[in-house]
């Protein structure tokens, strides 16, 4: 007798998770299915693809290239393809349609190896609704369980772990934005090497302007600002406008020196006081000294009681709560020349308004009657307060 003529065939496995292919179980289980339907119908087994990879979406040959290699093989050498279990081969239903399609010849061991259309589109609609549900059920059990606390993917992992994980995102990142910055070199070049006004550097707010001008888009695909190109530039390291790099607490430190100085420095007073070391715009200028004042008047009490405004005159509003802290009966006089004498204001301090500061500390200080508020009023209410004593 002559031994019986086997017919070729490509076996294809699959598992869904990393944790079942790390096992093994799964594939091998479906390997002894295929071989034992191979076996029975007079197949052999010539090669065999496998891939670990969900079953879900239409574009499975670009997710899994087990599957790709072994339709490409038995495409060309004319084999069927054996999958133990029709929802190994997909679980949607439009791939299931689209390899009916084309002519590939693929044989499912569950359903024995005469099937007809109408079985497998109705076993691939099957199998792509249990996914579904599978699906539903897996999120509502999740979301029961972050009810409870639990945690679950990234958040079981060490701290190390997550931190080197973070790490490695943020030099990709990083990378990702010094070769976007290098392809805009040419442009950020040009625009910070026009002239500007008086012959100063120009600003970036000017060379933005220019660069919009030109039609040239940001990395964005939008306009360009002065914020969005001083970051370029840094990045890029030009030499020339290295005074942005200057970390934002020296020059606040440096403000508070200056304020300290001169309590009541306008804004523009204190960028031409700074201008050859630090060069300040009027925002930068302005928000560092209200700063610096707050700081000042947040620890004084007074200042939190009156809810005095945080202007040029903060520091001398303080000390003038300080000395009528240190004696109530001062005089409106009294105060003014002292304060002359200490803090040198560049604005001079009218006696009305140091009279209303000294009725403002009044009527904060307590709690008074009507009696003390009608004599508080005579007191501090009237020019008589710089003529006392």
């Amino acid at each position: 007798m002559s031994a019986i003529q086997m017919s070729p065939a490509v076996g294809y496995l699959r598992v869904s998770t990393q944790e079942q292919g790390r096992s093994g179980l799964g594939l091998a289980a479906q390997r002894f299915e295929i071989e034992a339907f191979a076996a029975r119908e007079g197949f052999s087994v010539k090669s065999w693809y496998q891939d670990v990879q969900t079953g879900a979406g239409a574009d499975a040959l670009q997710l899994r290239p087990g599957l790709a290699a072994a339709l490409k093989q038995a495409r060309d050498a004319r084999y069927p393809l054996i999958v133990s279990r029709l929802d190994r081969l997909s679980r949607n239903v439009h791939f299931i349609s689209g390899l009916m399609e084309h002519r590939v010849h693929f044989m499912v061991a569950a359903f024995g190896r005469v099937v007809d259309n109408l079985m497998l589109h109705i076993h691939a609609s099957v199998a792509e609704h249990e996914r579904n549900l599978i699906a539903e059920r897996c999120r509502a059990a999740a979301a029961a369980q972050k009810r409870r606390g639990q945690k679950f993917g990234f958040a079981l992992k060490s701290k190390a772990y997550r931190r080197r994980i973070y790490l490695l995102s943020a030099a990709a990142r990083y990378k990702a934005v010094v070769e976007r910055t290098e392809a805009y070199r040419m442009h950020v070049e040009w625009a910070l090497g026009q002239p500007g006004r008086c012959g100063r550097p120009i600003s970036f707010t000017a060379a933005a302007r220019k660069l919009n001008e030109r039609q040239v888009q940001s990395p964005m695909g939008g306009r360009w600002c002065k914020d969005s190109l001083r970051n370029m530039a840094c990045r890029l390291g030009f030499p020339f406008r290295r005074d942005n790099l200057i970390p934002l607490g020296v020059i606040q430190a440096r403000v508070g020196a200056v304020l300290k100085q001169h309590p009541d420095i306008t804004v523009t007073q204190m960028m031409r006081s700074v201008r050859s070391e630090f060069p300040l715009g009027t925002a930068r200028a302005s928000m560092l000294l209200d700063k610096c004042r707050r700081a000042t008047a947040g620890r004084n009490p007074t200042q939190k009681r009156t809810g005095w405004p945080f202007d040029c005159r903060t520091t001398a509003r303080i000390r003038i709560s300080t000395i009528w802290k240190r004696d109530p009966e001062v005089t409106a006089r009294q105060v003014r020349k002292q304060i002359r004498d200490e803090l040198r204001p560049r604005n001079n301090l009218s006696l009305r308004w140091v009279t209303e500061i000294l009725r403002d500390c009044w009527r904060v200080s307590g709690k008074r009657s009507p009696e003390q508020l009608r004599i508080g009023r005579r007191q501090y209410g009237s020019w008589r307060v710089g003529s006392r004593r």
